[in-house]
């Protein structure tokens, strides 16, 4: 039998590219901050408050959709590439929920109002989905237990 050799090949590189990123990242931001810092000044508004009027942060979106696919894969709403079939897992997807409930609860007041928007509503579809689906498993479990879930007050079939 032949040996098959793997070579692993470490980047040592990357972390010193990511930090010469930062470096010019923050000496872009005061030289941005030095033009726009008057404005705040006379407005009375601190920097570090949310606007309302400022539009959504591209990462907390990502986070979000982030939680919400692994909530949806959960679900059996998404499968993996090449499988057949998908796996329901609810205990999972209501923690995966639950986190973005918290998210929410944690963030309350901080958020603009695009990022409020896209919160609530991937919750709220979330949140509906999982509805959905343990309704589906209540009466997939009934229909194993040999009852009829449509006919749950026990009169006779015609």
């Amino acid at each position: 039998m032949t040996e098959i050799k793997t070579r692993t090949f470490v980047d040592e590189d990357w972390k010193a590219r990511v930090q010469r990123e930062k470096e010019e990242a923050r000496q872009k931001v005061p030289a941005a901050s030095t033009s726009a810092a008057p404005d705040s000044k006379e407005s009375g508004a601190s920097p570090d408050a949310p606007d309302s009027k400022a539009s959504s942060n591209p990462l907390f979106e990502g986070l979000v959709n982030m939680l919400a696919t692994q909530a949806m894969y959960c679900l059996g709403m998404l499968g993996a590439q090449g499988q057949g079939q998908v796996v329901v897992n609810l205990e999972q997807a209501k923690e995966a929920i639950d986190i973005i409930v918290m998210l929410r609860d944690k963030t309350k007041g901080n958020l603009s109002a695009d990022e409020t928007t896209v919160l609530n509503e991937t919750l709220a579809e979330l949140q509906r989905l999982f509805a959905a689906r343990v309704q589906q498993a209540q009466a997939q479990a009934m229909q194993q237990a040999g009852i009829d879930p449509q006919n749950l007050r026990g009169t006779p079939p015609q």
